[in-house]
């Protein structure tokens, strides 16, 4: 065990059960991602408007058939209950809120899941989720390294905390794990991606969509994207000296507002940001400034999924 590896207490936004005799047809006509999986399945996705844009993103976690949790890190479990309610017809399912009775756990960097192993037993591959007594373990979306999202009753998160810490694993701020992610090209949703937002503008079309799982809603608008390849705005990561910007900051190049920040956090000495920022007239190697008149002194460092 190393104390590279970053462990992150959290409060999930959304922990919904959904259930019913119809709740595999019914999530399947709503999610991104294929839900035709055996139990013990994690499958991450969005919900999305009929024009195709975010309303949400979240890992579904199968159960058993017809039985299924739908856990999303930052999208408030009202949104994402009145989203699906809306669309429940004559459908038997059933929408129960258990976010106010989970606590989560982030696990992350080098050495994550041999710290976990001694604690809860080997982590999850891919597509899975584990089990260790209350704790559901899945893999999650804070790095592209080894990171995991452990959910169960705060009781258990706790112990499981005090457990990691005296192994050696070290809490990270919101601020540090707000770094990592941005600085490994990770959207989060509805920070960086929202209702005014398409998936393909912050490169989520291979992690969170099935081009070939059939109908879902917004499902028109992702083949058409898919076969013209082009969107007008992208998200970038950009960085910069001193205090991370507020959300909403605006950005110009050469005078002309091109963008604004999504999500920001700083380190000593600098900061990372997504920044959604239209791809005409940009010069992508160019700097960008956080004002008509100020100095053009944040770099672009790249396009998100690039």
């Amino acid at each position: 065990m190393s104390g590279n590896t970053k462990i992150f207490p959290n409060s999930p936004g959304a922990v919904l059960a959904v259930a019913g005799d119809d709740a595999d047809a019914f999530l399947q006509g709503q999610f991104t991602n294929d839900l035709r999986q055996a139990p013990g399945a994690a499958m991450y996705g969005l919900f999305l408007s009929q024009k195709g844009k975010v309303m949400a993103d979240a890992y579904a976690l199968k159960q058993r058939a017809n039985a299924w949790f739908l856990v999303s890190p930052n999208c408030p479990a009202a949104a994402i209950a009145r989203r699906l309610t809306d669309y429940i017809v004559a459908d038997d399912v059933s929408i129960e809120d258990e976010t106010g009775a989970t606590a989560g756990l982030a696990v992350f960097g080098p050495g994550a899941s041999d710290s976990l192993a001694p604690l809860i037993g080997a982590a999850p591959g891919a597509g899975v989720f584990g089990r260790s007594g209350d704790l559901l373990v899945f893999r999650g979306r804070r790095s592209t390294g080894e990171n995991f999202e452990i959910i169960g009753p705060a009781a258990a998160c706790h112990a499981l905390t005090e457990r990691l810490c005296a192994a050696g694993c070290v809490e990270a701020t919101p601020a540090e794990v707000a770094f990592e992610r941005i600085s490994a090209q990770v959207p989060s949703v509805p920070q960086d991606l929202g209702e005014g937002d398409l998936p393909n503008e912050g490169s989520l079309q291979d992690a969170a969509i099935s081009y070939t799982k059939g109908c879902y809603l917004g499902q028109e608008v992702m083949s058409r994207l898919k076969n013209l390849g082009q969107v007008r705005r992208r998200l970038f990561v950009v960085t910069g000296t001193g205090d991370a910007p507020p959300s909403g900051t605006p950005l110009f190049q050469r005078r002309r507002k091109v963008g604004e920040i999504r999500s920001a956090a700083a380190a000593p000495g600098k900061f990372v940001a997504m920044a959604m920022l239209s791809l005409v007239p940009l010069d992508e190697r160019g700097g960008l400034a956080a004002g008509p008149d100020a100095d053009e002194d944040l770099t672009i460092i790249s396009r998100v999924g690039t």
